[in-house]
Order: C-alpha cells, then structure tokens, then sequence
C-alpha cells in the first residue's frame, strides 16, 4: 500500500511541488492550507507522515505540531517541519521539543529531501524519544511567543528598510520623470491618459493637467491615429489567440499636435502592463522628439536621389558612347535593360535589386570599347580568332567598372552576363551556383534580345526562335525561373521588343 502523506503550507505553489515530488516516488498525498485545516483532515484520516510549514495564517506549525502531537491518535505520525523563515537553532530546538521527527530548511535537493523522508519513515523516534514529556503549555507558549515577536521584529525592520528603498526610489524615478526630455505617459484601456511627465510642455507646448484625460486621438494626425488603430487591433487579436508576448515593445513614428497648430514627428514605444494574472491593465509609453532626425533622413533621401539621377545619366552616356561604335546593336543594351527589368519585376524581385540590374544591363557591353569598330560592324562571319577577341569584351568590362563603388555589383553582373548555367559560358566558366541572379536574368535577356533582332552578320531570327532557344536549354545554359519568368511576359503579357 502507497504511504500517504499530508502536505501542510499556505502556499499554493509550494504545496504543488511536494505534492508532484512525492507523488513522483509513489505516495498518496492530501494537501490543507493552514494547521487548522489540516487538522480536520488527519483526524477522520490519519496519515503515514505529516510535512508542515511553519509561518501560516490560522494556524501556524508550531501550533499544529502540539496538536498533533498531545492527541493519542496522531501522536505517533512522524511529523516533518519543512521552512524557509524559521531557520535558527532556537526555532529547530522548539519544534524538536514540541516533538517534530525532523527539522529542514528550505530548499533541498528533491533526492535529498525524498532520502530524509525514507530516513524519518525507516527510523522513527525511540520509544524514549516518544514518550518523552512534551513542553507544558506555558513553557509552549513562552517559547512560541518570543519566536513570533522576535520573526515580526524582523519583518518590521526588513520593512523599514523597503520603505525606505522605495521612497529613494520613488523620489529617483520621480525626479527622472520630471526632468527628461522624453514624455513618459501612462493610458488606461481607454487610451485616456492617466499620467503624463511635465516634459510634454516641451514636445507639444501642453501642460500636464491639460493633456489628463484626452484620448490619444485628440493628440495625434489622422495618419498617425490609423496606424496606431491598427497596431491595436493587431494586439487585441493577438490578446484573443493567447499569442501574445508579454515582455514586447511596439515602436511607432508618429506626428503628433501641437498647440501652436504645428506637428511634431516623435518616436513611441510603449508596452502593456500587467496584473498577477497577466491581464491588461494599463499602457506605459515613452515619447522622443525625432523632428529633426526625420528632417536629416528626408535631406538624405533628396540627396540620395539626386545623385541616383546623377548615376544614371552618367551610364546613359556611357552606352550612348558604346553604341555610337556600333550603329548596328544601337539601342541592343536599352532593350536588353528594359526586357531584364520586365524578367525581374516578373519574378518579384525587390526594387533596389531591380534598379541595380537595369543599371547593369544598360551598360554589359561597355567592354566592346575596347574591340575594333570594324570588326564590330563586319557583315561576313568571323573567324575563331576574332570571335575569341570579341569574347573579351564581357572581362574588359568588368576591368572598366570594377572600381567604381556603385551600390550595387555592376561590374560582377557584366563580367557574368555570358556565363551559362552549366558552365559553358564565358570568361570564367562559372555554373549557377555561382552566378548572381541578376547576371542569370540579364544572360536570359541577352539571347533573346539578340536573336530577335538584326545582325550585321545576319536577319533577324525571329522571337519564335529566340524563345525556343531559351526553352530548349532552360535548367542547361539558362537559370529556369529567369526563362519562366521571360515567357509568361511574352505568351501572358503581351510584351514586345521595341526598336
């Protein structure tokens, strides 16, 4: 039969770690709260052990270990103090004359602590140890009184001592509060303010008490308010799943009103506060000034485009100079960069990726500088020789470009616009795996744009074929998304190749 056990402490979380370690080794357990409740349960059912608390409302341990201990029936249960207060010599030399088996201070290794409870089972007190006077009653109470009087002094100067670290602290975050310059706010679940530091004078020329209970609508631009209704109602569904974490921030930009009919740009982070239970109560908020960090980004971006703009009409004038060499691929770089821009829009690249590889494809053939005219506008067929001088135009391009600090890798992107796939290409030989997207997409363009059109060499192949070619050797020469991507634009889109 499994030994039953009585777990006695006004603390819930207590009782349910003992009560999951010694079911774990196979007792029966009952739980009470308090000595007093314990007692109404022991007596119609006696338990193999007791183990008790000792500071506990009603009734305390020291009381209840003298209950059980002057009554016939439970004198003889072994009787096991488990504390974490009462942890003096004196206090274990009380609750070994009121006739406790053992004494332990809290915490204790859960195989350690199971060890002593087979020890108290295995090895009861003596018959002498047992019969053995107990402390009379005014003895019992003497010694129980000065052990309370004695803990409640403690307690009153440990809080003593809290109250005097909380009203440092009190005074610390208060004078903090009043003299940052962010706003530290405080909503209920309303969005009514509740608080607000005096610093909301210089964000938005308000004094504390006139901000005190508006709505955060009242203070914010419509924009601004929407977006804070959604982040709202995104918390509020997160709040109905149970997905929510607690311990997140949410930061916002947003413009704010100001009493002087002006806005101002702020950056706010604010988190949820919680009860016991974890439920909402409250929002705590920061608010900072960023007018002028948002004014130096908005500078930045003008100057970031204007010398975007500035870039760009400088790579037009270079494909301007390369196609002015060769009058019969005029207009070959823009349309091969107009048709990889389509490719990649097609495939959903981002816009920054985009605008980098348009930039490089309407330069890939900047290299041919470096090839005689002549032999660029030959109508005959080449020979191996000047084919493999031509070759060179994809590295000489790179040696061009490679020390320009574009934003993006142009010049790698020209280097690679011949490689192929399977590593057939030129001037490296590289496979996929090694090629960047953007040289895959511009190799498919490349083919297609130049068997579509004319050659000095020979009439145009038509589209038909340009795009057979890519589908026979889609996953061997070309990458196969670029070429799914390029046949959706033509067979789904409708688009053409322009002169």
């Amino acid at each position: 039969m499994a030994t039953k056990c009585l777990i006695v402490d006004d603390e819930e979380h207590n009782r349910y770690l003992l009560d999951v370690l010694l079911r774990g080794y196979g007792y029966e357990t009952m739980t009470a709260e308090n000595g007093a409740d314990a007692l109404k349960k022991v007596r119609p059912n006696p338990p193999d052990l007791i183990i008790s608390d000792i500071m506990m409302p009603v009734m305390d341990g020291f009381h209840f270990c003298r209950e059980c201990k002057t009554d016939p029936l439970l004198k003889d249960i072994p009787f096991v103090f488990y504390t974490a207060h009462y942890t003096e010599r004196r206090d274990e030399e009380l609750a070994l004359a009121l006739g406790a088996d053992r004494f332990i201070i809290k915490p204790q290794e859960p195989e350690r602590f199971m060890a002593m409870m087979k020890e108290v089972l295995e090895f009861p007190r003596s018959r002498e140890e047992t019969e053995r006077p107990l402390l009379d009653r005014e003895a019992y109470l003497s010694a129980h009184s000065e052990r309370i009087v004695r803990k409640l002094e403690a307690k009153m100067a440990d809080m003593a001592k809290m109250n005097l670290a909380l009203r440092e602290s009190e005074e610390k975050y208060r004078l903090l509060a009043e003299n940052i310059q962010d706003v530290i706010f405080v909503l209920d679940l309303d969005l009514d303010y509740i608080y607000v530091s005096p610093s909301v004078k210089l964000l938005r020329g308000y004094e504390p008490a006139e901000v005190m209970g508006s709505k955060v609508a009242e203070t914010l631009t419509p924009a601004s308010w929407e977006v804070v209704a959604k982040i709202i109602s995104e918390e509020v569904e997160r709040e109905k799943t149970g997905s929510v974490d607690r311990q997140r921030s949410r930061i916002m930009d947003l413009e704010m009103l100001h009493r002087d009919g002006t806005t101002v740009w702020t950056e706010v982070k604010v988190s949820l506060l919680r009860d016991e239970r974890h439920r909402p109560t409250a929002v705590l908020g920061v608010t900072r000034d960023i007018t002028e960090r948002r004014q130096a980004a908005a500078d930045l971006e003008k100057s970031l485009f204007r010398l975007r703009k500035v870039l760009e009409a400088t790579v037009q004038a270079i494909a301007m100079t390369v196609e002015a060499r060769d009058p019969y691929t005029a207009g070959h770089q823009r349309r091969v960069a107009d048709l990889a821009r389509a490719i990649a829009v097609e495939m959903q690249l981002d816009d920054d990726r985009i605008d980098g590889l348009t930039m490089a494809a309407t330069i890939h053939d900047i290299g041919k500088i470096s090839i005689p005219a002549e032999l660029l506008t030959t109508p005959r067929k080449l020979t191996d020789i000047e084919c493999n001088l031509i070759n060179t135009h994809a590295q000489s391009g790179y040696e061009i470009l490679k020390d320009i600090e574009f934003p993006w890798p142009i010049a790698r992107m020209v280097r690679e616009h011949h490689e192929r796939m399977d590593g057939s290409g030129y001037p490296r030989g590289l496979t996929g795996a090694d090629l960047l997207l953007e040289s895959r997409i511009m190799s498919v363009a490349d083919v297609v744009e130049s068997m579509a059109t004319h050659r000095p060499y020979r009439p145009s192949l038509g589209i038909d074929t340009a795009l057979e070619e890519i589908t026979r050797n889609r996953g061997t020469f070309y990458d196969p998304r670029a070429v799914d991507a390029c046949l959706r634009l033509f067979h789904d889109r409708g688009y053409r190749i322009t002169a």
